[in-house]
């Protein structure tokens, strides 16, 4: 898990993104709301990665993600998921 503060996933459509595994993804299937970043030869959890697919659940009235993510940042411990809502 990284507790990281930038969060800068490459943009829908790019080649990179594509390339990402399925797993890196909350939305598996369509590929949206990446959570997780590539550090040190593995792909890890990233806490702002996390919020950011939260806060973009959110906006688009996706409640199953924006539970998804909050679940995830949970378990993950990230300070922002710990206060209740």
């Amino acid at each position: 898990m990284k507790r990281d503060k930038k969060w800068n996933p490459p943009p829908v459509g790019s080649s990179k993104r594509e390339e990402m595994p399925a797993h890196v993804f909350l939305n598996q299937k369509e590929k949206k709301y990446p959570y997780k970043k590539y550090v040190d030869g593995q792909w890890k959890i990233s806490c702002a990665g996390l919020l950011a697919a939260y806060r973009r659940a959110i906006m688009n009235g996706d409640e199953s993600i924006k539970s998804k993510a909050k679940s995830i940042a949970k378990k993950a411990g990230c300070k922002w998921a710990q206060s209740d809502e």
